[in-house]
C-alpha cells in the first residue's frame, strides 16, 4: 500500500490504481493461505484457484463471502468494494486517470471503510 500511495502522489495514476488492485489481492491470497494447513496437501480446486486474479473468486474462496455480503450492506462500504471489485489483473495495461486513481486510493485505504482495513479485520 505504501508504495500505491507513494505513486499516486508522484502523479503515476495507472501504476498506483494497479498496485492499490494488486494489494488487495495478495491481502485475499493472505486470508486463503491461512487457512491452509502445514501439514496437508490442499484441495486441488484450493490450489488452482489460488492462482486466480479475480477479487470476487478469491473473497469466495477466502470463505469471505457471506462476511462481504454482510458488509456491503453499509453503503459507505458497497461504494468503496464496487470500485475494487472493477480492478483487474489486465489494467496494468490500461491509461487510468487521476479521478479513477483517486477513486480505488480511496476505496482501498479509507480509515474506516476501506477494502484493506476490511480484510484487516479478517486475516
Amino acid at each position: 500500500m505504501s508504495d500505491a500511495r507513494l505513486l499516486f502522489q508522484n502523479k503515476r495514476y495507472s501504476n498506483s490504481y494497479y498496485l492499490y488492485g494488486y494489494g488487495v489481492e495478495l491481502g485475499l491470497k493472505a486470508r486463503i493461505a491461512r487457512q491452509i494447513s502445514v501439514e496437508t496437501i490442499p484441495d486441488k480446486a484450493i490450489l488452482t484457484g489460488f492462482l486466480d486474479h479475480q477479487v470476487a473468486r478469491l473473497v469466495g474462496l477466502a470463505g469471505l463471502a457471506d462476511v462481504l455480503k454482510s458488509e456491503r450492506q453499509l453503503p459507505a462500504f458497497d461504494t468503496r468494494w464496487s470500485v475494487v471489485a472493477e480492478w483487474s489483473v489486465d489494467s496494468r495495461y490500461d491509461m487510468i486517470d487521476a479521478v479513477t486513481a483517486a477513486a480505488m486510493a480511496d476505496a482501498v485505504e479509507h480509515p474506516q471503510h476501506g477494502v484493506m482495513k476490511w480484510l484487516q479485520r479478517h486475516w
